[in-house]
């Protein structure tokens, strides 16, 4: 253990033994550890999860309630072996894996999203989430691809109400940076059959200064010379200033409507649509003359040196999606039967941003890129319970995916609406688009071997096709197609299968083994989006392969005592053909001939986690995690390539992961900490404490909830308390307060 993370542990936990009722950033949801809650996600049934064969862990209604949560990601930050970034709108690493290697499902609805395998965390409204389930390691042969490093299950709220009830829920919270988020959600029980919901979320930021603008300086003169040199990082570079706060805003709408035919069977459809949008605003400069900031201009700093910062760099994009998510459920409960239909339209996806600017309050010329796609999705499942020994499961699904990309000329840069219709087509100068089709069948076997061992064997088999790929360009000033390329069908299969045990040792004691197979799609955008190839450009790989990857996991659970739980578990992951932008050179020079996704060597993951809870009395709880990970990537050296040898740590993942909180509820008041230490995700050799650093940090935060009466509490947090200041690439947020009312009946 590292010695910041000793003394981190240290610190923390003084800080829980004193009693001192301070929380960590966000004030993130402690994780449900409790090995007698029913989970399903990780066999596809219903199970105890100190019997579930995996590492699990649940995140609730009230855990997300209690922490005023803003995002599915935040509200998963504290389970063990989860990073997330602490940037604006971060995502979450789990046991190293981001996203794109993370399949996340909203109501069976698989939501990642077709252009690049990631998730928009902004579609998911979190004020209506039931709960969490997240199952880490490998999940391929019930889920096919992306289910590689974890699965996440998100399930929103179904009330069991009688005739005639209703419930409203309301959320209002204000914090730093001018951050509000509300909520209102109305249910309503129309008959003894019938149910409907209503509800609306806006969560919205001004933002902070994030990202920096840094740039290289030469041997030069200029008649600009400026009052005093930009602040230089230890890599050589300068500071030249920053695109300013990134200002964010999502908005959620939602409906559903539940039909209940008898006691057993009943249809579901859940409605979303999300609006979300980002943008820089107030860009600043390092470099300034008598005072006066200077943008875009050459710039004398001295000694002989000048800086040629770029006017556009100042300004960053702006980003605006929209989308549009139906999910219809049936479930026969009687004959253990449900079927989902889904279908995901992401109507708008992309930013824009300026070109030729002018003045930094350039609202002239710019382009945009902009990504759509759309989503189908129908799965089904049957169980056949005490077959002998055994519960059978068997299930299928089909799943269509598509983008259509265009990138187009705009008059005004910060109106993704003001299409220059007089140059390229009609606006156009690029398009790309592509579908990936997936036919999928699997089939599981629980065997109860004895009354102490239980075996799970499970396969399934994919049948991808990935076709319609093309690419269009068009001339800007005459709008003709200059160039176009269609690609040639293909098809793989892959069969995903996985074996588990688990060993009820006691009533309090169980252990477990699994070995599985899992893989991850190559994105679309890789696959089909073309560049041109010219002078260095990306290009279009139709023959890209899966990444695939064989995970072996060994863990236990146990109650110690009434009020003590632990689990640990120990994992190796192995990824075969790793996908790697590569840059092939002219033989024989070092000019860049082309750029390509291809399919090249090996990372292999190793890693251990550790969780425990315990009450002390009805008042007092607390938690700690730690997780110790380790990724080591593998390649040979590729002639003509920027590929060389390589056996080097992926200093992307942090080593070392630790949490640890307390928790005092008493009567209508309720305090909340959490400390967490991450470690520093790159080479040890590198600096820190600098912009672009990935710092080690060890935050707390705080909170407090006051219930005014049975349907109204309160809650005040401070996040970040002692101020950390510290680099996730760019730079963070500081200390941050929020004031909440919550408001239920």
């Amino acid at each position: 253990m590292s010695k910041k993370l000793l003394i981190a542990s240290i610190v923390c936990s003084s800080l829980i033994i004193n009693n001192n009722v301070i929380m960590a950033q966000d004030v993130e949801n402690v994780p449900t550890f409790n090995f007698d809650e029913m989970v399903v996600t990780a066999t596809k049934t219903l199970k105890e999860l100190k019997e579930t064969p995996a590492s699990i862990d649940v995140v609730t209604a009230e855990d997300i309630q209690k922490r005023n949560i803003t995002s599915v990601p935040e509200a998963l930050q504290n389970i063990s072996g989860v990073y997330m970034s602490q940037v604006a709108q971060g995502g979450i690493q789990i046991r190293g894996f981001e996203s794109d290697n993370i399949l996340i499902l909203l109501d069976g609805m698989p939501m990642n999203t077709t252009y690049n395998n990631g998730m928009e965390w902004e579609m998911l409204p979190v004020e209506n989430i039931e709960r969490i389930e997240v199952v880490k390691g490998a999940s391929s042969s019930l889920y096919g691809g992306r289910a590689v490093g974890a699965v996440i299950n998100i399930i929103t709220k179904d009330y069991d109400m009688k005739r005639g009830e209703s419930r409203i829920n309301a959320a209002l919270d204000y914090g730093s940076n001018n951050t509000w988020k509300k909520a209102l959600y109305t249910d309503m029980q129309v008959d003894d059959k019938l149910s409907i919901g209503l509800g609306y979320e806006n969560r919205k930021s001004d933002g902070f200064k994030g990202y920096y603008y840094t740039g290289s300086a030469k041997k030069g003169s200029s008649d600009i010379v400026a009052d005093n040199p930009p602040p230089q990082l230890s890599n050589g570079k300068y500071i030249l200033g920053g695109r300013g706060e990134k200002e964010w805003e999502n908005e959620n709408i939602s409906a559903n409507i539940r039909y209940d035919f008898d006691e057993d069977k009943s249809l579901k459809y859940n409605f979303i649509h999300t609006e979300s949008e980002y943008r820089y605003k107030n860009p600043f400069s390092t470099l300034t003359v008598n005072g006066k900031p200077i943008f875009g201009d050459k710039v004398d700093i001295g000694n002989g040196m000048i800086v040629s910062p770029s006017l556009s760099s100042y300004l960053g994009y702006d980003g605006r999606k929209e989308s549009d998510l139906h999910v219809l459920n049936y479930v026969d409960e009687a004959n253990k039967f449900s079927a989902n239909l889904g279908y995901l339209d992401m109507k708008t996806n992309g930013y824009s941003s300026a070109s030729g600017a002018k003045d930094i309050n350039w609202y002239g010329a710019g382009t945009d890129s902009y990504y759509p796609g759309k989503t189908y999705n129908f799965d089904f499942q049957k169980v056949w319970e005490d077959v002998g020994k055994h519960n059978i499961l068997v299930g299928g699904s089909y799943k269509q995916e598509s983008f259509d990309q265009e990138r187009k000329y705009l008059n005004n840069w910060r109106d993704h609406d003001s299409v220059n219709n007089n140059w390229g087509k009609n606006g156009i100068y690029e398009e790309h688009g592509g579908k990936a089709k997936n036919l999928a069948l699997f089939i599981q076997d629980e065997y109860q071997i004895s009354d102490l061992w239980t075996m799970y064997l499970g396969v399934r088999w994919d049948h991808f096709e990935k076709t319609d790929g093309y690419s269009n360009y068009y001339d800007k000033n005459t709008g003709t197609l200059t160039r176009s390329l269609d690609y040639d069908s293909a098809t793989y299969n892959e069969i995903s299968p996985k074996i588990s045990f688990n060993y009820k040792a006691d009533e309090d004691t169980n252990y477990y083994v699994s070995y599985g197979h899992s893989f991850n799609p190559p994105p679309l955008y890789q696959v089909y989006r073309d560049g041109g190839g010219d002078m260095g450009d990306v290009i279009a790989n139709p023959d890209l392969n899966p990444e695939t990857s064989n995970t072996l996991e060994i863990g236990m659970k146990k109650q110690l005592s009434e009020k003590t739980n632990m689990g640990i578990s120990l994992y190796q992951v192995k990824t075969d053909d790793k996908i790697l932008y590569t840059t092939h050179y002219v033989p024989g020079t070092n000019e860049a001939e082309y750029k390509q996704y291809e399919n090249y060597g090996t990372e292999k993951r190793r890693g251990i986690e550790f969780e425990t809870e315990h009450k002390f009395d009805d008042n007092w709880s607390a938690y700690f995690n730690y997780a110790w990970q380790l990724g080591k990537v593998e390649q040979n050296k590729i002639e003509n390539t920027n590929l060389d040898n390589v056996n080097s740590t992926d200093y992307g993942i942090p080593k070392h992961l630790m949490h640890a909180g307390l928790n005092y509820t008493k009567d209508n008041w309720n305090a909340l900490l959490d400390c967490q230490y991450v470690s520093a995700r790159q080479a040890p050799d590198e600096v820190t404490g600098e912009y672009g650093a990935e710092d080690p940090y060890f935050i707390v935060n705080t909170a407090v909830n006051y219930k005014l009466s049975d349907s109204t509490s309160v809650q005040f947090a401070i996040n970040n308390i002692f101020d950390r200041e510290f680099y996730s690439s760019e730079a963070t947020s500081g200390r941050t307060y929020s004031l909440g009312l919550r408001y239920s009946f």
